[in-house]
């Protein structure tokens, strides 16, 4: 199912999508990474996924983003190693699993 959702977006300049993860890490603990994308250039492609055309963020300058989707625990804040893009209206898609009986 596709659902409408507000994905939040930090962007900064990694040499890998691990260390994101890292300093997601450390600037929040807590965070459920199930809930979190990590996109290197080239972000069109993988943006597509999330968000209409002309809907997703402009033109970003660092190499990296990081999509905050519902759940995360990630505050959408400025850390020493991210900035804030924004929140941008966007879908997921998620398959419900039926609980048993």
């Amino acid at each position: 199912m596709k659902f409408h959702v507000s994905i939040g977006i930090l962007a900064g300049n990694f040499a890998a999508q691990q260390l994101a993860f890292a300093h997601l890490l450390d600037v929040a603990p807590e965070a459920d990474f199930d809930q979190v994308e990590v996109i290197r250039r080239n972000f069109e492609a993988r943006l597509a996924h999330f968000f209409a055309a002309g809907e997703g963020p402009e033109t970003i300058s660092e190499d990296t983003l990081v999509l905050i989707l519902p759940g995360a625990k990630v505050p959408l804040v400025r850390t020493d190693h991210l900035r804030v893009v924004g929140r941008f209206p966007g879908k997921i898609t998620r398959a419900l699993i039926p609980e048993e009986d």
